[in-house]
């Protein structure tokens, strides 16, 4: 094939994927009115879930040596 053939090629497909992207877009899905009223509860859970809390990391309250003279920290609780 050549450029010529190409061109010619894409322009017939041109309208072809225009009209599938179209109805893509616009094909509606009819959902029983229970179903959409529980994914719409769904979406509002997950929009107004907490975020999840990163845990803290232990703080020293002090630091002690142990018997061979070693320094130990001691966490907060």
């Amino acid at each position: 094939m050549d450029e010529d053939d190409l061109a010619e090629l894409a322009k017939g497909m041109a309208p072809y994927v225009r009209e599938c992207v179209a109805q893509a877009l616009c094909d509606v899905i009819i959902v029983p009115p229970e179903l959409a009223a529980q994914v719409a509860s769904a979406v509002r859970m997950l929009h107004e879930a907490p975020e999840p809390k990163e845990k803290a990391a232990p703080r020293i309250a002090r630091v002690e040596r142990d018997e061979q003279g070693n320094l130990v920290p001691v966490y907060d609780e």
